[in-house]
């Protein structure tokens, strides 16, 4: 039975890089051996679950659960990080969600007790390389998602980036763009979304936003066409599952860091008119455009990663749906409306899919709204259309950029205000002053808490017999 589950990872994943070069399951005791392999190919061979607690896969999880505890009180090694990154992958899923950043911290955290993130030259050095690394990129993309802190110091990294062989598609190496974009993820919120980050003055805020960005397009130049965000993704020039997954997340990767670098440009200019505003506006609207069209090849399955099948495209909804009530004479609203009823559409099938558990249908709701809306204002709009006003900003007052998908409900969506350039030096002290993290701007929009708090009636840590 392993053996066979083992054979549907390596379809549908390939072979896992948290185990060793040929793919090998690590040496752990029979049972952890067998739940942890036994759960994630259970996961891909039909027996998962869209909701926590049931199905097959998650029986076999229970029981990997139960034996947590055990494996945090061993002594670290490179087994241990391999059982909890194996954990940390299951979690990545819709039905994980509840206890996704616990296990994926604790990886982060073994990790580094095992010393993964140092060079070394022993005979597993190779393996060491692999799995630290993985657990570098599900680490530091989940905790920008979640606003949260990395727990991996990135100046205290001194292990090579391996090639994996497996992760290789003709020209494009996977496993090391994953890295490359977990960087930028990194980067992205030490330089711009940090505590520290705060006390950053205007000037230097747009330095880093030009500067990041630049990085990003320099990173998106360097994938090959097949697999390059801004290019029609289509499925059936890929001959293996793992190529579309891959693909998909350069894209959403690609686009989640764009959107969240444009929106956090639009608030610190947002005392200012100017085409750049409007330029940066309508660069975001492509990106959540672009991540609306991508649902058409998203699989609905339980297997399939919660940020691809629910993050990306619930945010790109927000930002649509935003850009449409303050902007309805722009040339693009009708389109963009049609990409709203389409992404309500995937949502209303998603809830389908998962027998009711995601209510995706409420949804459909926004794209009504703002057709009903788009109609009634758009008549009076005309005038200013045919005058060539139709751009973004000119129809309408300059809307504040805590609405164009950047809200939410929680205190940690307030924006900052960001400092002022200094130019007396006795402003000094309320410059040191450190600011109230109820006062932060998180990276992209927060949408976890929506997903993220406790079941009732779901015992994680209980194992069925």
């Amino acid at each position: 039975m392993v053996k066979s589950r083992v054979e549907v990872l390596h379809r549908n994943l390939g072979p896992s890089s948290i185990w060793n070069q040929s793919g090998e399951v690590p040496r752990l005791s029979p049972d952890r051996t067998r739940h942890l392999i036994d759960t994630l190919g259970c996961e891909f061979d039909g027996g998962g679950s869209f909701a926590p607690g049931d199905g097959e896969a998650w029986s076999l999880f229970k029981v990997a659960l139960d034996l947590y505890p055990r494996v945090l009180l061993l002594n670290t090694d490179l087994l241990e990080v391999q059982a909890i990154t194996a954990m940390a992958v299951f979690c990545l899923n819709l039905s994980g969600t509840q206890i996704q950043g616990k296990i994926i911290s604790e990886a982060a955290r073994v990790a580094q007790r095992a010393f993964l993130n140092k060079a070394s030259t022993s005979s597993d050095a190779i393996i060491r390389s692999r799995a630290f690394w993985v657990v570098y990129y599900i680490e530091k993309t989940v905790t920008f998602h979640h606003g949260t802190t990395s727990f991996i110091v990135d100046c205290d990294i001194g292990s090579p980036i391996p090639i994996v062989q497996e992760a290789v598609f003709g020209d494009f190496d996977w496993f090391l763009t994953s890295v490359r974009f977990a960087r930028l993820y990194s980067r992205t919120f030490t330089d711009l979304f940090s505590i520290s980050a705060t006390n950053n003055s205007k000037t230097a805020y747009l330095s880093k936003i030009n500067e990041l960005e630049g990085l990003l397009e320099q990173q998106c130049r360097a994938i090959p066409p097949q697999f390059q965000p801004g290019t029609k993704l289509r499925p059936q020039t890929f001959s293996h599952p793992c190529e579309i997954a891959a693909a998909l997340r350069v894209h959403y990767h690609y686009h989640e860091l764009k959107i969240a670098l444009h929106r956090l440009k639009i608030h610190v200019t947002r005392d200012q008119s100017s085409s750049q505003s409007t330029s940066d506006m309508i660069d975001m609207m492509k990106s959540a455009r672009a991540v609306i069209d991508l649902t058409r090849v998203i699989y609905q399955e339980p297997s399939t990663p919660f940020f691809i099948m629910i993050f990306m495209p619930l945010t790109a909804l927000f930002i649509l749906f935003d850009l449409v009530i303050h902007y309805p004479a722009h040339p693009d609203a009708r389109s963009n409306i049609v990409l709203l009823e389409s992404v309500t559409g995937y949502f209303s099938a998603l809830e389908y899919a998962t027998s009711g558990y995601l209510p995706g249908s409420m949804l459909i709701q926004f794209a009504s709204i703002a057709r009903t809306f788009h109609s009634s204002s758009h008549p009076a709009h005309v005038e200013d259309t045919n005058d060539g006003n139709s751009g973004m900003g000119t129809t309408i007052g300059h809307p504040s950029p805590e609405t164009l998908g950047t809200g939410s409900s929680t205190n940690s969506q307030m924006p900052w205000e960001v400092k002022p350039d200094l130019k007396n030096p006795s402003d000094i002290s309320d410059y040191l002053t450190i600011r109230s993290p109820t006062s932060r701007l998180t990276p992209g929009l927060e949408i976890m808490d929506l997903f993220g708090g406790p079941l009732p009636g779901v015992d994680f840590f209980s194992a069925s017999n």
